[in-house]
């Protein structure tokens, strides 16, 4: 009777256990996103668009090695006020779509007021959803994620992203690197600065069932991965 109440007691600390883990998990990345939250697109837009950011960013140099070509579909995770979004909308031109998403709604309305202003009709600005890309099945060939995702750092999300991908699709990770200085100033108002190793970005995807494909190194303070999925879960 004692053996059989010691191994009850066990099962269950195993079982609190892990629930408080899945919790605490749960309750960081929620803090965090509420911790950082960008509501003013106009001082971000200082930032974020300025001539000075081209010089290490490097985006002709992205576009390039990402292959964008006319007619296809991008996703811009993150996309802010449209700094990679507007550029790849004149790439895939009329016939290619590009889907801008961000969950901010101040991000929403600047980036879809920019998008009409410079007669992009091509570019789709959409409110994301906190825990899903919201991405229909088989619609995009390219997932582009620029120093957005260590805000998710979920390899779940990432398992919603291989469905939407079609035949031959990727998903590009830029995000900074852990002992990169600080690239936008106003980032300063946060308590802490999330930095997400590109290792740890590797073993999320991985989890997810997503393969390393490419790594290029030419950013100066960012990594610059290219990842596919290992499975057929983008035809399931």
């Amino acid at each position: 009777m004692n053996s059989l109440f010691l191994r009850a007691f066990c099962v269950l600390l195993c079982f609190l256990f892990y629930g408080f883990f899945q919790a605490g998990y749960a309750t960081t990345s929620i803090r965090e996103q509420d911790e950082y939250r960008f509501k003013e697109p106009a001082l971000w837009a200082e930032q974020f668009d300025a001539p000075s950011r081209d010089k290490w960013q490097k985006p002709q140099a992205v576009i390039q090695a990402l292959q964008l070509k006319p007619g296809q579909t991008v996703a811009d995770i993150g996309a802010g006020t449209g700094y990679f979004a507007i550029k790849f909308a004149r790439v895939v031109g009329p016939q290619g779509r590009v889907i801008a998403l961000d969950r901010e709604s101040s991000m929403v309305r600047y980036l879809k007021k920019r998008a009409k202003k410079e007669s992009l009709n091509n570019l789709i600005v959409r409110k994301s959803p906190k825990n899903n890309p919201g991405l229909e099945k088989q619609s995009v060939d390219l997932i582009f994620f620029c120093n957005s995702y260590h805000h998710i750092h979920n390899p779940n999300y990432l398992k919603a992203l291989a469905k939407a991908l079609k035949k031959n699709g990727k998903v590009a990770v830029i995000d900074i690197k852990p002992n990169a200085p600080r690239l936008f100033p106003a980032t300063a108002r946060f308590k802490r600065h999330i930095k997400l190793s590109a290792q740890a970005v590797v073993a999320d995807f991985k989890q997810a069932g997503f393969s390393l494909d490419k790594e290029f190194g030419f950013l100066p303070y960012q990594y610059f991965l290219e990842f596919k999925p290992t499975s057929i879960a983008s035809s399931k």
